[in-house]
């Protein structure tokens, strides 16, 4: 069997697919990628046991014949898996021409590959113990979602996750859904991200809960570059599917009971600052530059509309920052924290003004866009620090 597809678009192909699979495993088969061939369509897969993406070849970038020239049966196909880095190294190095790949119809685990003046034989093994798609029967809930509005939301979230996987929870994102809206929640302890949208044109699915590993919706939101698109979700007890037109996504769930989130966003403050999101953003980053391994920014608010923010390191110098203040509320305050994690916030807001609200000096800042019609609320722990900053 054959395959003929222009290289920008098999490259285009495995690399999305290749994001799955890591670079060394003690398990042969997921350091590989899967593909199969029929009259139909070229499918490619990569797996981590956590992490399947499979991706399609649009028709239009492919032809496809038998070895005999007569027509394939639609439910016919071949598969054979070869090692990730080698087939995508030697697709990348070919010129951008049509590209043959072909697969004997015996049981030879052999892949040939001819493009211009090259010809490459890959040796792989039969795709019997590869972890493809597994199928959902019969799916615990669903939803359609324009990509337009699911990759934002992820983008919101998912920085806030946690990396160690001391609590494993915490690596991923809660997603919960009332029947009405769709919430976004992730929190590494220090820093606490939700964002929540309202779906009118949802199809959609019973009110359900679960947690899904952060890092598997990092690698979809990269893959969502159709804003046009839609994107189906389905999930059951042990995954959760995310299929567009030419992608499949899937990643298996964390179980567990992820921690209370009710309550913790406050709903007193002692001051509130409203400052463009731009002039904020570029500021932190400036200050963060001399804050040293620790990244401690620290900010003061006057009751005079006048905001300022401040860091300092013994061995590299001091610097300090006037912000812009459009609107302020309440009793002059002085906090510290980590600028890093608050530029990560900073950068997705959505809106021209980012509105700072302050508790108290050892409550979590709140930040969220100042539009009181986006719902995005983000929560940062300060730091305490003996010595008075601005002295």
């Amino acid at each position: 069997m054959k395959t003929q597809i222009m290289q920008p678009a098999l490259l285009d192909a495995l690399q999305q697919v290749a994001r799955a699979a890591p670079t060394f495993s003690p398990i042969p088969v997921l350091s590989s990628i899967l593909l199969r061939m029929s009259r139909d369509r070229l499918a490619l897969s990569a797996s981590n046991s956590v992490l399947t993406i499979r991706a399609e070849v649009p028709a239009a970038d492919r032809a496809v014949r038998t070895d005999s020239g007569e027509a394939d049966s639609p439910d016919r196909q071949r598969g054979i898996v070869v090692p990730a880095r080698y087939l995508l190294e030697m697709v990348r190095k070919l010129p951008a021409c049509l590209v043959e790949l072909e697969l004997p119809n015996e049981a030879a685990a052999l892949l040939t590959v001819r493009a211009g003046s090259s010809l490459f034989r890959l040796r792989g093994l039969e795709p019997d113990a590869f972890p493809d798609i597994t199928p959902i029967e019969a799916a615990k809930w669903s939803l359609t979602l324009p990509n337009g509005l699911l990759r934002p939301m992820i983008r919101g979230v998912v920085f806030a996750a946690a990396a160690s996987e001391m609590r494993p929870l915490l690596c991923g994102v809660l997603c919960r859904y009332d029947g009405h809206s769709l919430r976004f929640v992730a929190t590494d302890s220090v820093r606490f991200a939700s964002r929540s949208s309202h779906l009118l044109c949802a199809q959609g699915s019973a009110p359900f809960e679960t947690v899904i590993p952060a890092k598997g919706l990092s690698e979809l939101a990269r893959l969502l570059q159709d804003e046009q698109g839609e994107t189906v979700i389905a999930a059951d007890e042990s995954h959760i599917r995310f299929q567009t037109s030419l992608l499949t996504l899937q990643i298996s769930l964390l179980h567990g009971t992820y921690p209370p989130i009710e309550g913790l966003v406050p709903s007193r403050f002692m001051a509130e600052v409203t400052t463009p999101t731009a002039g904020f953003l570029q500021a932190i980053e400036r200050v963060t530059l001399l804050a040293g391994e620790t990244s401690i920014v620290h900010l003061r608010v006057g009751t005079d509309r006048t905001a300022e923010l401040l860091s300092a390191s013994a061995e590299i110098g001091d610097v300090r920052e006037d912000l812009p203040v459009s609107c302020l509320h309440g009793d002059s305050v002085v906090i510290s924290f980590n600028g890093k994690y608050m530029a990560d916030i900073v950068r997705t807001i959505d809106a021209p003004d980012v509105l700072l609200r302050f508790s108290g000096i050892r409550t979590p800042i709140t930040v969220q866009p100042a539009d009181p019609e986006l719902s995005s609320v983000y929560l940062l722990t300060p730091i305490r620090t003996a010595a008075q900053p601005f002295d």
